[in-house]
């Protein structure tokens, strides 16, 4: 059964979002998120720390302790291999610190990438996630182009066990992953790693959806989704279009969508009379920059 992660929280807590929905409320809506069946909830990531510094007005580890405190759902932190959450490689100590303060604070999922593919980027943060106790899920960025970037891709993922990740990610950062092409590398990637398999789709393409569902035709089974208005915002792939797509071909997800539309309603309140119209491609590009 495919099961899905909401990176909402996440989203509503970086650019270009951040601030429209306040703490008090955002910890509201991770109740109800909570209640919803997700395998796990995206909460934090570089974007957000980013936004902390930039605005100096909260903690990000306050609000990860915050968000363990309302939730029992898994938490889930993006990193940037080497980099961490932020724009400059950082030293072996200064990693395990990192991920024993996140494991410490309530994050239990690291997804970890490295923006070029240089796998060697992901070992000392993969042994920092393994040695904290964390699950570490090993993500592989797609770049549209020549057949043989799928090639390069298949052949990176040989390593990821190695590495001590339980979970390979194709990451879709620029919405160019065609649904055949989604179909074509889960089932690669599934074979020569030795893992599971998961999907994270972004971006203008406008094909996360049907990309979705092919990868779990093809034995995907962990993908990432939003809300619905701040999928609508930042071209993301809806939890309720993708919950309900699944349910009708009998790939049931757990998630039960009146929860989805339930927590939607508190977003819409926040960002739902937005001055910049929803499908503006410059709050898509703006929300790439920090992923």
């Amino acid at each position: 059964m495919p099961r899905l992660v909401d990176t909402t929280i996440r989203l509503l807590s970086q650019e270009p979002l951040a601030g429209r929905m306040p703490t008090a409320d955002l910890l509201d809506l991770a109740e109800v998120l909570d209640a919803a069946g997700y395998a796990c909830l995206e909460v934090s990531g570089g974007g957000v720390f980013d936004t902390a510094v930039r605005r100096g007005v909260e903690s990000p580890w306050e609000r990860i302790r915050a968000l363990r405190s309302r939730t029992k759902t898994p938490l889930g932190l993006a990193l940037r291999g080497r980099f961490l959450v932020g724009s400059r490689p950082v030293g072996r100590d200064f990693i395990r610190r990192f991920v024993a303060s996140a494991a410490e604070n309530g994050i239990d999922v690291f997804r970890l990438h490295d923006p070029l593919n240089d796998v060697s980027n992901l070992r000392e943060a993969g042994e920092a996630i393994v040695g904290a106790g964390g699950e570490f899920h090993a993500g592989l960025v797609y770049n549209p182009g020549p057949s043989g970037e799928t090639d390069a891709l298949v052949e990176q993922s040989r390593e990821l066990a190695d590495l001590g990740a339980t979970r390979a990610l194709i990451h879709d950062p620029t919405g160019g992953l065609e649904p055949h092409r989604a179909h074509e590398l889960v089932g690669r990637v599934a074979e020569a790693s030795g893992l599971p398999v998961g999907l994270y789709c972004q971006g203008a393409g406008g094909s996360g959806l049907a990309a979705s569902l092919e990868a779990v035709r093809a034995g995907a089974d962990l993908i990432a989704t939003t809300l619905y208005p701040v999928a609508l915002t930042l071209h993301r792939v809806a939890g309720q279009s993708l919950a309900s797509a699944l349910a009708g071909i009998d790939a049931d997800t757990g998630v039960d969508i009146d929860r989805l539309w339930e927590a939607s309603d508190l977003i819409d309140e926040h960002i739902g009379d937005e001055p910049v119209a929803p499908l503006a491609p410059r709050l898509a590009v703006r929300a790439a920059e920090y992923d």
